[in-house]
């Protein structure tokens, strides 16, 4: 009788852990995050951080999240005091429109931080493709962009070669956002120059 309990309670345990997992985020080791980001790019991101941390030692952790829950700097200043190596840390708070990157001591010329979280799309790798309205680009290829440039930059300044990055591909998205949004730019100022012409012959 006891054993048959024993079997029960078990079942209901996994049952319940199940049915909650889905409220909790993902973790790998190089990637935190919930829905907002596609698996397969969570494996790519794991990939090239395992990658670099082994040939470097240095970490860079990417947290993309839906809602954060609290203000990202406070945030990222707990995570800090978890963190006993040279690391990286990229969080995304998707609700809040929250994206920073935050670097331990001697990392400040690792990589350009200004240049990956520049507004323009000729400069930055990830506000540009969050906040273009095209739906073939979105929050998954933005971080894989802002992660695989972080990445590539500190692989440079190690002198290190990193078999995982996706350098072209990288770039080869990036041309066509930044086509897609010059394009949309382009047309808008087209509008309204032909209105402004318009009523002028009127």
């Amino acid at each position: 009788m006891k054993t048959f309990l024993h079997v029960k309670a078990k079942r209901a345990f996994f049952l319940c852990l199940f049915a909650f997992l889905p409220l909790f985020g993902l973790e790998k080791e190089f990637v935190i995050y919930d829905a907002i980001l596609e698996e397969r790019t969570a494996q790519k991101i794991e990939e090239m951080g395992k990658e670099l941390f082994l040939k470097s030692g240095i970490k860079v952790i990417l947290v993309a999240k839906e809602k954060g829950g609290e203000d990202i700097k406070t945030f990222q200043h707990t995570f800090a005091q978890t963190q006993n190596t040279p690391f990286v840390l990229l969080t995304l708070f998707l609700a809040e429109q929250k994206v920073d990157i935050y670097h331990s001591q001697g990392l400040e010329k690792a990589f350009d931080k200004e240049a990956i979280l520049s507004p323009l799309p000729w400069r930055g790798t990830i506000i540009p493709l969050l906040t273009t309205k095209k739906k073939e680009v979105g929050v998954s290829p933005a971080l894989l962009n802002g992660y695989a440039d972080i990445v590539d930059q500190i692989a440079a300044s190690e002198k290190i070669i990193l078999e995982s990055s996706i350098g072209s591909s990288n770039k080869t998205t990036m041309n066509v956002a930044k086509i897609l949004i010059y394009g949309f730019v382009a047309i808008l100022v087209l509008l309204a120059f032909y209105r402004r012409m318009k009523k002028r012959h009127v």
